[in-house]
């Protein structure tokens, strides 16, 4: 594979990509001294979160897994709670920014499920400075949520690369913005949330007070343009592979 962005987040490619990058030898990154990362995943399997199209946890997520054989330092936020909503992962990362324990300058929010490190995280820091911004998000084709958002949609395409939109799997940001952003997420994650098995179907119903009670990714477009230009997409998709 021809991939050269320093983060991988595609279900389709990330336990193929992790292999080989095994096959090939020991190898180990540096942390980022200034950077803490975090990824949110639930204490069940995937099967409890009825997501169809992942066939489970094993022990730990492939990010665990990946990190670890890299070297790299990684926060895990646990929750029990089934079924699994999306939700969730803003009231444990508010908890988390509000606890004391990251110390950082800078903040970084992975999917577990599909993401894996292939090349040095202070590239993504990097690239991060470049855009001269306080929260980066990767991109993705899916338009999920935007049909119960119009004119969000409308103006996100006066600004975006068409066809590409925020993606929440990959985030990196200042810690002290991060915050400001889950706080005003949380205004959004209200109970009991959609189910990601039932998302779909939630949405063809056009639920009332949208995106109130939907996915994260959901709310953080929706939120995307009270904080723009501080937040950025990085539509070129140059921080984190997705076909």
């Amino acid at each position: 594979m021809d991939i050269t962005q320093p983060i991988i987040h595609d279900r389709h490619i990330v336990k193929q990509a992790f292999e080989q990058m095994k096959e090939a030898g020991e190898i180990k990154f540096e942390h980022p001294k200034d950077l803490t990362i975090v990824t949110c995943r639930n204490e069940g399997t995937l099967e409890d979160r009825i997501i169809p199209h992942f066939s489970g946890y094993e022990d730990t997520s492939i990010l665990e897994r990946n990190m670890e054989y890299l070297g790299l330092d990684l926060v895990v936020l646990r929750d029990g709670r089934l079924p699994w909503r999306n939700t969730f992962k803003f009231e444990m990362l508010n908890n988390y920014l509000n606890s004391g324990e990251c110390t950082t300058e800078y903040f970084m929010c992975l999917d577990a499920i599909d993401v894996i490190w292939v090349d040095e995280p202070q590239k993504v820091v990097d690239m991060f400075h470049s855009y001269d911004c306080d929260a980066l998000f990767m991109s993705t084709h899916s338009t999920d949520g935007y049909s119960c958002m119009s004119e969000v949609k409308e103006w996100v395409e006066t600004i975006n690369v068409p066809g590409r939109y925020l993606n929440s799997g990959v985030y990196i940001g200042k810690t002290s913005f991060i915050k400001e952003m889950i706080e005003e997420a949380m205004k959004y994650a209200v109970p009991p949330g959609v189910i990601m098995g039932e998302y779909h179907q939630w949405l063809e119903t056009g639920p009332k007070d949208y995106p109130k009670g939907s996915q994260d990714q959901d709310i953080f477009r929706y939120i995307e343009r009270k904080f723009y230009p501080r937040v950025r997409v990085d539509y070129q998709n140059k921080m984190a592979f997705r076909s």
